[in-house]
């Protein structure tokens, strides 16, 4: 370590005022100018320290000797020119060397570079002599692969690849790019003389559907060519594209047959497999059988290393070609077929037992099937039902025919006589349409539109159960409506009430027109019968729900009751609820499409295909029907409702046109009225004579007497909120009433001709004769309206304030008018 600054000054003032040579370190080192002012300044220090003691000797010694002092002064003096003589030598010495090592340096620095580019040249060469080997190597492994000599030149390719990897001299040249890129080429040559050789060995070729293995021997060999391959790292992709061509030439034409059902065979020989060009009819079990040697020629003639990968890519999906190709479709919708069926099954096991016995996996998937061919026996047989009824809606033809209903009721004399002139008023209570239809009805058809999928499946059915409010009814007389649609029914003694409406009515009406019922308290049995239209659809479905409630029974005995299905049984009695539900989702569109009125044909398809199914129900006792059933007929009585809603909104609208009968009597509102009135009533015949042939007798009555109800409410409504009627209003409404009157002549009943016919109007129309008494009160004087009060049976249709408020709307203010109102008001009726 070199002296400091400080230490070479003090060595050289001990030098000069003590004469002490300094160390050799010190010596050897460089005295820095820097240092000259300080080592002047210490030897200042020294002389003045010097003459100090001088000073103090001279005055402590008395015999003080001058010339010796002056000898001792002049010593230093000369010693301290020597000193200044010396640190310039040194200053000098030290300016003189600077030059010198600069020189050093710079040669020094030559001879470094000197040094490098020797180094560098020798890399040089050593780079173009390993690059020069590089090319000879790579030459060399061309002429092998050239000669044939596979495994020679990829000795080379990899002798090459690896030279380069430890050569780090040329990492980033020019020279490493052009010979990584020559390298890649070889390699590339090499891949395709591979890749051809392969396809020369193994042939597959998928337009002729040929397959053909050439083994070879020696050099050429398929063993030598697999190794060459997997050397190469390019025997897995080149295993998977020849699987891939494997299955596409032979397998598919076999396990993938045409629409048709029709498929390939194979001829298999010693030099290969080769796929036939016509197409034949073939079974399963010859299918597997074509399968199992295509797999086993595969197994034999194929090297192992190519082989071994069949079970883990070429056999899960041979089984699930033979699924989806053969099997499938080869499970039976009858029970005829279920012989065959086993014999598949037992086919199916052989197959996948052959595999297995190679030390093959990858047919589990085949066992799995087999194992679970009662639940796809199932699935296909609920399928397959299912699809027959969408068949059954898509292939009808909307034929007709009409049938029968037989209803054994308890009647006493006095309904049997009124059955005698109304001999088919039971049906109006038949199908419950005062009961359950009506409750029904409304509350489905106030229903939004996206429900009605949902209610058509006979979901949510206990919230239809609710009847709610119709905003397309008239709400001014709710008595009237709830007669007209059965609203209001929940209770049982209401239903119970309202059953017994229709014999009231008619009781009513036999007493205007001047009938007198027989009495008598003896009940006794009548048997009821009416015929109403329905299409063949319904047949059709119940011959579907038959075939599954008879192949439950029939799967449990011989010869079926050893099939391996047998345990599914059961399950087939579950298909008649999925088949009804399939009817009343795809029904709808379906009648509303391709039928006139198809609701009302969708109503007593339904109520008859109900009630075959409850015989069904009740000849097999499969009481889990009953929901079903149930759910079936409100399915169609909601059909009902619909449609009731519909034509009840159309002439609504349409009498919607005389705006309320307001100045009835003056044009142009009069013409506005008569053709309100007359579109209304043309409208009820229209749909009667729609109706008339598909629905039975008494439930077109039923149905036109709900629309006439509508109307004849409407009617009562406009004309009682009428503040004041003139003559000549009165007169034009009482002919437009009259107008709506002759709808009468639409509710003859069905005679023998013996018996005069009489209207049952009363009995269809709830508010009939109340409509009756208001024309009445619109032509008669104070005094008839008075004698109708009170000895009449007005008050049974009007209430003391309607009557009142009528009278005053008709005759303008008088005693007269105030007499009678009083006397009417004194003889309120409740």
């Amino acid at each position: 370590m070199p002296p400091s600054e400080g230490e070479v000054c003090h060595a050289v003032l001990s030098f000069v005022t003590d004469g002490a040579y300094p160390e050799e370190s010190v010596v050897a080192a460089e005295f820095p100018a820097t240092a000259l002012a300080k080592e002047l300044e210490l030897i200042s220090q020294a002389r003045e320290q010097v003459e100090n003691e001088i000073s103090s000797l001279s005055r402590e010694n008395t015999t003080f000797d001058a010339d010796d002092w002056i000898v001792q002064a002049k010593q230093l003096h000369a010693d301290i020119e020597r000193s200044r003589v010396t640190a310039r030598e040194i200053v000098a010495q030290h300016e003189h060397t600077s030059p010198l090592r600069a020189k050093v340096e710079d040669a020094s620095a030559k001879v470094g570079l000197i040094e490098t580019e020797i180094a560098f040249n020798q890399a040089v060469a050593e780079t173009l002599e390993e690059v020069q080997r590089l090319c000879q190597q790579l030459n060399n492994g061309r002429a092998a692969l050239a000669s044939g000599q596979l495994m020679a030149a990829i000795k080379q390719l990899d002798s090459m690849k690896a030279a380069i990897g430890q050569d780090a001299f040329f990492m980033n040249t020019n020279v490493m790019s052009i010979l990584t890129l020559e390298i890649a080429q070889f390699r590339e040559q090499i891949e395709d003389t591979l890749r051809m050789r392969w396809q020369e060995q193994i042939k597959v070729d998928r337009q002729q559907g040929e397959f053909q293995v050439i083994k070879g021997d020696g050099a050429d060999s398929l063993d030598n060519t697999i190794a060459s391959m997997s050397q190469l790292e390019i025997l897995d992709l080149a295993s998977e594209n020849l699987l891939k061509d494997l299955s596409a030439a032979i397998v598919d034409p076999i396990l993938l047959p045409r629409a048709d059902g029709k498929s390939r065979t194979v001829d298999i020989t010693d030099t290969g497999i080769h796929i036939r060009s016509e197409y034949s009819d073939t079974t399963v079990s010859e299918t597997l059988s074509q399968t199992t040697k295509v797999l086993d020629y595969l197994r034999q003639n194929l090297p192992l290393p190519i082989s071994a990968k069949l079970p883990q890519s070429l056999v899960p999906s041979v089984a699930s070609k033979a699924i989806s190709g053969w099997l499938s479709s080869s499970i039976p919708t009858t029970l005829e077929g279920l012989g065959d069926f086993e014999e598949t099954l037992d086919c199916v096991m052989q197959f996948a037992n052959t595999i297995q016995s190679w030390g093959w996996t990858g047919i589990e998937e085949l066992v799995s099937w087999v194992n679970q061919a009662p639940r796809l026996w199932l699935t296909r047989r609920r399928v397959d039902s299912l699809d027959s009824v969408r068949k059954v809606l898509a292939a009808s033809k909307g034929t007709t025919r009409q049938v029968e209903r037989v209803e054994k009721e308890q009647v006493s004399r006095a309904d049997e006589a009124l059955l005698e002139n109304a001999p088919d008023d039971w049906d109006a209570n038949w199908d419950d349409d005062k009961e359950e239809e009506s409750t029904e009805g409304p509350a489905m058809a106030a229903r939004p539109e996206e429900d009605e999928d949902v209610s058509a499946w006979g979901l949510d059915e206990d919230a239809e159960e609710e009847p709610k409010p119709d905003a397309a009814v008239p709400s001014g007389d709710d008595d009237a409506d709830d007669d007209a649609w059965g609203w209001g029914e929940d209770e049982g003694e209401e239903a119970q009430s309202n059953h017994k409406k229709p014999l009231q009515a008619d009781t009513a009406a036999n007493a205007v027109q001047g009938g007198k019922a027989a009495q008598s308290s003896a009940p006794r049995e009548m048997t009821l019968k009416e015929v109403y239209t329905v299409t063949d659809i319904p047949d059709s479905i119940l011959d579907i729900v038959r075939q599954q409630i008879h192949d439950s029974k029939n799967i449990s005995e011989p010869p079926h009751s050893t099939s391996r299905v047998a345990s599914s049984g059961a399950g087939l009695l579950a298909l008649p609820t999925l088949i009804l539900a399939m009817f009343k989702a795809t029904s709808t569109p379906f009648y509303s499409l391709k039928l006139g009125s198809g609701q009302m044909y969708l109503y007593n398809d339904s109520l008859y295909l109900a009630g075959q199914i409850r015989e069904l129900m009740e000849e097999h006792e499969l009481s889990r029907l009953s929901s079903d059933v149930e759910a079936l007929e409100k399915f169609g009585k909601f059909a009902y409702s619909k449609e009731m809603q519909t034509q009840s909104t159309i002439v609504t609208d349409l009498l919607d046109g005389a705006q309320g009968f307001g100045q009835c009597s003056e044009q142009p509102f009069k013409s506005e009225c008569e053709n309100a009135v007359s579109a209304t009533t043309d409208r009820i015949r229209d749909v009667y004579k729609e109706w008339q042939p598909i629905l039975s007798h008494s439930a077109l009555l039923q149905s036109i007497g709900s629309l006439l109800s509508i109307v004849i409410n409407k009617i009562i409504i406009d004309v009682e909120d009428l503040g004041d009627i003139s003559e000549d209003q009165s007169k034009q409404l009482v002919c437009l009433c009259n107008q709506v009157s002759k709808l009468e002549d639409l509710f003859m009943p069905e005679t023998s001709g013996e018996v005069e016919a009489v209207p049952v109007t009363a009995v269809y129309v709830p508010n009939w004769l109340r409509f009756q008494y208001l024309i009445n009160i619109l032509e008669s004087s104070l005094a008839d309206i008075k004698y109708l009060w009170l000895e009449g049976e007005l008050g049974l249709e009007f209430s003391t304030d309607e009557v009142v408020d009528l009278i005053e709307a008709l005759f303008a203010e008088s005693t007269h008018r105030r007499q009678a109102i009083t006397e009417i008001k004194r003889a309120r009726r409740g």
